[in-house]
């Protein structure tokens, strides 16, 4: 690793597995190669509400399994069956805005796709980046779909 990458915070990037995240996991991969940055891929996790998960709970079912699982997925989509080593990976627990704001206390760079998976979104960002953008202790990046005007917009908080 190079020494630059070991001082220097991180670019966080957060997916979710849409594919509006893996193309910002795309452009920070890209982003960090071209900066010699670090780059910490973050995906958030919530505990499952349902009666029935608590009663009859399938551990392969369980939400940070699943996470865990899709987070994995994404990487090696990305990188191949070796990640290099200068990208960490975890899945956390909480709402993915508050997660990622936390993780942007630490980093240079906050790279988010507009919409994820979610269905609660505003009629320009979703929920999520939205909430990024307005919170973040760093820049945002905000990676919009192909075929919108601008592919990549930045925002700072």
């Amino acid at each position: 690793m190079h020494p630059s990458k070991m001082v220097t915070p991180p670019i966080v990037c957060g997916v979710d597995g849409s594919g509006q995240s893996r193309r910002a996991l795309h452009t920070a991969v890209r982003l960090a190669r071209a900066l010699d940055s670090r780059l910490e891929i973050v995906m958030a996790w919530q505990p499952s509400s349902s009666m029935y998960d608590a009663s009859f709970p399938a551990p392969e079912r369980a939400p940070k399994v699943v996470a865990a699982g899709t987070l994995d997925e994404i990487v090696r989509d990305e990188f191949g069956d070796t990640r290099p080593d200068w990208v960490t990976v975890h899945a956390e627990p909480g709402h993915a805005g508050k997660v990622l704001v936390e993780a942007s206390h630490s980093a240079d760079l906050l790279v988010v796709g507009s919409r994820g998976l979610s269905e609660l979104t505003s009629p320009f960002l979703g929920s999520v980046s939205l909430y990024c953008t307005t919170q973040a202790a760093c820049p945002v990046l905000v990676v919009r779909p192909q075929g919108e005007a601008d592919t990549e917009t930045a925002g700072n908080s």
